[in-house]
């Protein structure tokens, strides 16, 4: 036989039968439909929390700090020079925390104020209103969070800007050169605010920014407690924190999040797939009765078929196209009405989050691994669903299969 008539003759089958067909197809789609609905939601928030994770915490940065209380390592001259060796490193950005009081008029507050070098609010992807990094670097005023100017009553965010406020330091003496004559804490500083920085992590944060220059004129300041370290090589960055936190240090980076994270999420991935399983292994039973019943009463068919002619290859082929058909189809209507489905979710999610001021996000996600996964899996699905019907209907006499009724 023809390929041709093989293929026109397992169509006509499923044509014929179309409310068996209909209902075997629909099982199949339904099974992966959700597989796919699931996955793909899964996949897409775990891009997403990720996404919102490293936003403003790349991957080859590592923050550095001196909270080891069993070494207390400050971020020095010399210290900066040693983590600067080390191979992979591309830049260490340093800030010092010195903590007091600002007051204007009679609105007062603590707060703290950060001696930071430029690159530090740079690889803070700092959120910085009025003023540029490059251009405050060279200012010697301060940047402020809108609660600060809040509490030192200005009314408005803005109206802060370009305004002079007081600031009484309480220095500590690990970070400061001792050699050299301490100036008068009590009598504060005046310095102007020069621009808003918006922490979208803490809404109600309470702080200032300097420049790191500003606080060594002032206070004698020669070493910080915190760091940031910018890499070339993420592939590095385990060996890089282990000779880092072999000088006293402690290291932290947005790494071990993303793992966390990966790691979650692998677990759930582990049940969906289980769930999975437990509904394709339903639809594969299915599939393995319809064609079965579709042999009983093909029997005197086959018979005939093979009376003509027809080879057990072509009816084993009829068979197996008929169920690679029927898995196909299923299939391929599940993993479009499956994905159509999240992003049909997403978008009513968005609608009804924007009405609240929560800006839209997406987090549908469906990986080019999982689409091949379930084509490959579509069609051993197919065949090994259809290779028993098919071998018997391949083995059966053509004497025997005209005479059955």
């Amino acid at each position: 036989m023809k390929m041709s008539s093989v293929l026109l003759i397992g169509y006509r089958n499923i044509a014929i039968n179309r409310t068996r067909s209909f209902l075997t197809i629909g099982g199949v789609s339904i099974g992966i439909g959700i597989i796919t609905f699931l996955i793909s939601i899964g996949f897409g928030v775990q891009a997403m929390v990720i996404r919102e994770v490293t936003k403003n915490n790349p991957t080859e940065i590592i923050d550095v700090s001196n909270e080891n209380l069993e070494n207390f390592v400050v971020l020095n001259e010399e210290t900066v020079g040693k983590i600067k060796s080390i191979s992979g490193v591309k830049s260490v950005e340093v800030s010092a925390n010195v903590g007091g009081k600002f007051i204007n008029g009679e609105s007062q507050t603590d707060a703290i104020l950060y001696g930071v070098t430029p690159g530090y609010l740079k690889l803070s992807n700092a959120n910085i209103e009025s003023i540029s990094v490059d251009a405050f670097a060279s200012s010697g005023g301060i940047i402020v969070t809108p609660r600060l100017a809040a509490l030192l009553g200005f009314e408005k965010t803005q109206d802060a800007i370009g305004k002079e406020v007081q600031y009484f330091a309480v220095v500590t003496k690990d970070i400061v050169d001792t050699s050299v004559e301490a100036k008068d804490q009590q009598a504060g500083q005046t310095v102007k605010i020069l621009g808003i920085i918006n922490d979208s992590s803490k809404a109600d944060a309470v702080y200032a920014y300097t420049m790191l220059e500003t606080l060594k004129n002032e206070y004698n300041i020669t070493a910080g407690q915190k760091g940031k370290i910018l890499i070339g090589d993420i592939a590095k960055i385990d060996m890089i924190r282990s000779q880092i936190e072999q000088l006293g240090l402690v290291t932290e980076s947005v790494v071990d999040t993303v793992n966390d994270i990966n790691s979650f999420f692998s677990i759930v991935r582990v049940v969906l797939i289980v769930f999975g399983t437990i509904i394709m292994s339903i639809s594969a039973m299915g599939m393995m009765n319809t064609l079965s019943v579709s042999l009983l009463q093909r029997t005197k068919e086959v018979g005939i078929l093979k009376a003509l002619g027809a080879k057990r290859t072509d009816i084993f082929k009829m068979f197996i196209f008929e169920a690679i058909l029927i898995s196909f189809s299923g299939g391929a209507i599940g993993l479009l009405g499956g994905y159509g489905m999240a992003k049909g979710l997403n978008a009513v999610i968005n609608i009804v989050s924007q009405r609240y001021g929560i800006p839209a996000a997406d987090f549908v996600f469906v990986p080019s691994v999982f689409v091949i996964a379930i084509v490959t899996f579509i069609v051993v699905l197919g065949v090994s669903t259809g290779l028993f019907p098919a071998r018997r209907a391949a083995k059966i006499h053509a004497l025997e299969a005209l005479r059955y009724e």
